[in-house]
């Protein structure tokens, strides 16, 4: 979904601080993903396996600096903080969720009011699980922050996780309305509907849908979801309107983990899984689609073993 990049600014040092976001490295050829395109045709979407998404050796290096930093640098408590939460954001782009954590409580241990931290942490509470312990933690962003642009949407992705659809409808609902145009939003208000009322989440999606054109990729999903284009158009779209390669796997990550959740509400959990697992395969560890791909996969797991 939307992602945002801000920039952290520390006087002496710039860094990129990734809110569900990336620094982007050098990109693949252009021909990179003509060629790829050119191979998908005549192909199942649900059968095409992406390439993943190589380690980053920018963000590798970033590291580095960052560590140096930590250690080498003359830092008060309040800056030490906000370079561990950095350090944090830049382990989670590589998929080093434990790292991540560790470096996001020494944060809080410094700054105990940092509510970017505690928002990290109630997103990895949330993917590993522990859901009262990240609500715990949103609060905290809530108290703190009021206006964080996506707290509402990481509470409600806990509680449409841990089963409790009413207060992540409510959840979404808050953070639909602060921009009814931007798509992923009203996809998850739907997906929170659907679990209470599926006709009359469906109605609604097909009267949202078409005045969310903030994004023209999330609104191509949204007419994948309401059934004016299939799977295979939606795919081929990603291929044919990405510039490059990397380009190419964040859109694939999004379009394979939301056909994933229509194959798993159309009783295709076979299907969905494939989904699932082609979503992990792109490597696009920062996205939520990713982070909860697994979540989704282990769901059907529980409902099939089920008697």
């Amino acid at each position: 979904m939307n992602r945002l990049i801000r920039t952290l600014s520390l006087g002496w040092v710039t860094v990129f601080l990734l809110s569900a976001c990336t620094v982007t490295p050098e990109a693949p050829s252009d021909a990179d993903v003509v060629e790829s395109v050119q191979e998908f045709h005549g192909s199942e979407p649900q059968l095409f396996l992406v390439e993943p998404l190589p380690v980053d050796q920018n963000i590798e290096i970033e590291l580095l600096q960052l560590t140096e930093l930590l250690y080498k640098a003359d830092l008060n408590d309040e800056q030490r903080a906000q370079i561990l939460h950095v350090r944090a954001m830049t382990y989670d782009y590589l998929g080093l969720r434990t790292l991540a954590l560790v470096d996001v409580n020494q944060a809080l241990e410094l700054q105990p009011a940092m509510a970017d931290a505690y928002h990290s942490l109630g997103i990895y509470y949330a993917e590993a699980g522990e859901f009262q312990a990240a609500f715990e933690a949103f609060d905290s962003v809530i108290e703190l922050q009021p206006d964080h642009e996506y707290v509402y949407l990481n509470r409600g992705l806990a509680a449409y996780y841990n089963g409790q659809f009413e207060l992540a409808l409510s959840d979404f609902a808050d953070y639909y309305f602060q921009d009814p145009s931007d798509p992923f939003r009203v996809m998850w208000y739907y997906f929170a509907a659907w679990e209470m009322n599926p006709g009359r989440a469906f109605e609604q999606l097909n009267e949202q849908w078409e005045a969310a054109n903030l994004d023209v990729w999330g609104q191509k999903i949204l007419e994948f979801l309401v059934g004016e284009i299939d799977g295979e158009s939606l795919i081929m779209y990603a291929y044919e309107n990405a510039e490059d390669r990397r380009k190419l796997n964040y859109q694939l990550c999004e379009a394979y983990f939301y056909m994933g959740k229509v194959a798993a509400m159309n009783g295709q959990y076979h299907q969905a899984m494939n989904f699932f697992k082609l979503t992990l395969a792109t490597n696009v560890y920062p996205y939520l689609e990713h982070r909860h791909a697994r979540t989704e996969l282990n769901n059907i797991r529980e409902l099939l073993r089920a008697p």
